[in-house]
């Protein structure tokens, strides 16, 4: 058993954590603003960086890892105390292989471990050599006879999305440099040339600068979100084996997933506005401790069948509506109250400073969406039981939450306010392996016993 050095990658995280330190001494020079106070600042950054120089050689220089021969992974940490860990690759609910850009460049993987049963932060990541954290991964969940497959809904959504939201960010930009500059001879040949010219002109008539640039600046971060996601649903690849389901792709940073199905807490569809646009559902799967931000697949609607070979198990919430018969109204507080204040801005502003109204009715608009999400949530959220599942909805923001339990192992808790108690409604809260909780707000108490019965007989 061959001990072997982590990737000098591994102090990026103790040096990002310790930045705060190189702009402390900095804060004295924003409040003298002189040179000699800029030279002492300096000088404190160098001798500060070198002395996380040394620390951060002194990690790499004690600490190492190793595969024994049983094929159980030991890592090594002797900075200050000895801490040995070692997992086998039956004590593994999933792992994760992540490869962003820059770790590319260098050679380098984030190979992160999760335990069966470990929170989040119990985790273990660890950064090694591209070769060393595929040949780990191998050795722990080795993938036998995996069958394949190329979902490609998520990557044309993304693309889709991304080619609209680019030509509206584009229009909004060039309006808001149009109206901010207002020049008399402004081409109009700019807009004909992205083929917005009529949304450009008709968009003219009802915004002012201020509510334009705000628009094109949430445009651009809406873009830059989308192509992060198209660039991670590039060459994207599903598999599964007799007791695995995993995922991997990516364009510029890769990402790899492998789940043991025995281990899965939940499955998740996630029905959003864009989804429904596209008729493209992203399925998310938890286990223990792992909650991926990517989705496992993209399946399109009326094409189940990889949704079905994938998780057979999976049921689906019946569709039905909740019983919304003296339901709370703490659905509607959370957009609500900043909706109403926004509106109440936005109708006194018509009087006071009209050239505001609109833009306050950006804001307004978009707590009018949360609220419009909380009036579905209102009517969908809920539990049922469905051939021998527990599936749940749940509504967050714009998103509703299609969950199917797989796990045996969870704790159902049961919390009731007086008012509750008094109509007969509880918020019923789910707790997972790895202390991952899933919430179901004002649910009629007789559901919540039919949930309490079906895990005391099953």
């Amino acid at each position: 058993m061959n001990e072997r050095r982590l990737h000098p990658f591994t102090v990026l995280r103790f040096l990002r954590k310790t930045l705060v330190v190189y702009l402390l001494p900095l804060v004295q020079v924003l409040f003298e603003r002189n040179w000699t106070a800029l030279h002492t600042a300096l000088r404190q950054d160098a001798l500060l960086f070198l002395l996380l120089c040394a620390v951060s050689w002194g990690i790499l220089r004690v600490s190492s890892w190793s595969m024994d021969d049983t094929g159980v992974f030991h890592l090594y940490w002797r900075l200050g105390i000895r801490l040995d860990r070692a997992l086998r690759g039956e004590m593994l609910a999933a792992l994760t292989i992540d490869r962003p850009l820059l770790y590319r460049m260098a050679g380098a993987s984030r190979l992160t471990l999760y335990p069966v049963g470990a929170v989040q932060k119990h985790t273990l990541s660890v950064c090694l050599p591209k070769a060393d954290a595929e040949a780990v991964a191998d050795q722990l969940m080795p993938l036998v006879n995996p069958t394949l497959h190329r979902p490609a809904g998520g990557e044309r959504a993304a693309l889709g999305f991304l080619g609209a939201n680019g030509l509206s960010t584009l229009a909004l930009f060039v309006l808001a440099v149009r109206q901010t500059r207002d020049v008399p001879d402004w081409n109009p040949a700019v807009f004909a040339q992205i083929q917005v010219n009529f949304l450009a002109q008709f968009a003219a008539r009802w915004l002012p600068a201020g509510a334009a640039w705000l628009l094109a600046a949430a445009g651009f971060l809406l873009g830059a979100s989308l192509m992060r996601s198209f660039a991670q649903t590039v060459h994207y690849t599903v598999w599964h084996t007799a007791d695995q389901i995993g995922s991997r792709g990516g364009w510029l940073g890769h990402f790899e997933c492998r789940v043991r199905t025995s281990e899965i807490s939940f499955a998740d569809v996630r029905i959003s506005p864009a989804a429904r646009l596209m008729k493209r559902w992203p399925v998310f799967v938890t286990a223990g401790g792992c909650s991926p931000e990517l989705p496992l697949f993209v399946y399109r609607s009326g094409e189940e069948a990889l949704f079905r070979e994938l998780l057979p198990e999976f049921r689906m919430p019946p569709d039905l509506l909740a019983r919304t018969e003296q339901r709370s109204l703490i659905f509607f507080a959370p957009a609500g109250i900043p909706f109403a204040l926004c509106l109440l801005l936005t109708l006194v502003s018509a009087t006071v400073l009209p050239q505001l109204t609109v833009t306050l009715l950006i804001p307004t608009l978009f707590f009018g969406a949360l609220l419009a999400g909380a009036a579905a949530g209102y009517r969908r959220e809920g539990l049922w039981l469905r051939e021998g599942r527990m599936t749940l909805r749940r509504q967050q923001g714009l998103y509703l939450h299609c969950i199917c339990v797989f796990h045996p192992d969870v704790c159902l808790t049961a919390a009731q306010s007086p008012w509750a108690a008094s109509v007969g409604r509880t918020n019923l809260t789910l707790t997972f392996p790895g202390w991952v909780k899933l919430k179901v707000r004002s649910v009629p108490l007789r559901d919540a016993e039919n949930f309490f019965r079906f895990m005391e007989t099953n």
